[in-house]
């Protein structure tokens, strides 16, 4: 039989009394843990041809306790497999939770919470790098009579083509979210004043020659926008504020139109 060896710095190598290689029976602290079921069956016909072991009084005992094992190994695999599948299972159900977190189940959009965030992330990208960026509040005119004409289902039918319509004219890195009731919020990366101007007076006019669809119904709706470019040194709250004071003087001007931060 062979016996074990060992180096300098005091690790075993070589293979352990009963043949097997000792990194296996080193390696995570059992047997069990190590061996696939075939290389332990390749294992016990080898001793079975040595007749030192097979006449052994303690085989046919050893036998039954390989039996258990290659049992106990397959029952592990299984509950291995199950793990990785619950494993699989959670991540999945995080990343779903978490997009639903920062989606609106409406329209589809960004939430407040994601404008948000994206906008403290691109505070800090403009204060880190210079550049600029810019807001853009949008709001139905009139919603509620929409809603008094044609139900709230039509009100909520009108909110998901809009947001279609808004995001599907942006660029792919700008963010429309939902802001609230029949608001939205955009954000302009990289946008100064006049290029956000242009953004609004485009979607003003792309939604105001568009009747939206609805059992049989036209629906003609306009925006109010509020226009408003990051000052150096604010933040995002008075960013978000400064889009919400000209939404206010759009509307109050009339609807139909954007004006820009004083």
């Amino acid at each position: 039989m062979t016996g074990a060896e060992g180096t300098g710095d005091g690790r075993s190598t070589g293979t352990t009394m009963t043949g097997l290689p000792r990194r296996w029976a080193l390696r995570r602290g059992t047997v069990g843990m190590m061996l696939q079921e075939q290389k332990l069956q390749d294992w016990l016909a080898r001793l079975g041809e040595n007749e030192e072991y097979a006449s052994h009084p303690l085989m046919s005992e050893f036998r039954a306790l390989a039996d258990e094992h290659m049992k106990l190994m397959r029952q592990l695999t299984k509950i291995a497999k199950i793990s990785d599948r619950m494993q699989t299972d959670t991540r999945q159900m995080a990343r779903a939770l978490h997009t639903a977190s920062q989606t609106d189940p409406l329209t589809d959009l960004p939430n407040r919470r994601q404008m948000i965030e994206r906008l403290e992330a691109e505070l800090c990208r403009v204060g880190r790098s210079g550049g600029s960026f810019a807001l853009i509040m949008v709001d139905i005119d009139h919603f509620k009579e929409v809603n008094d004409a044609f139900g709230h289902a039509a009100g909520d039918h009108v909110l998901v083509e809009t947001a279609c319509l808004l995001r599907r004219n942006l660029r792919t890195h700008d963010l429309c979210a939902r802001w609230g009731g029949e608001e939205f919020l955009i954000l302009l990366p990289d946008a100064k004043q006049f290029q956000a101007e242009a953004v609004a007076e485009k979607l003003r006019e792309l939604v105001a020659n568009t009747a939206i669809e609805h059992q049989g119904h036209g629906i003609a709706i306009t925006l109010s926008l509020g226009v408003a470019a990051y000052q150096p040194g604010g933040t995002a709250d008075a960013c978000i504020q400064a889009a919400d004071d000209a939404l206010y003087v759009a509307k109050r001007n009339g609807r139909n139109r954007w004006s820009a931060a004083a």
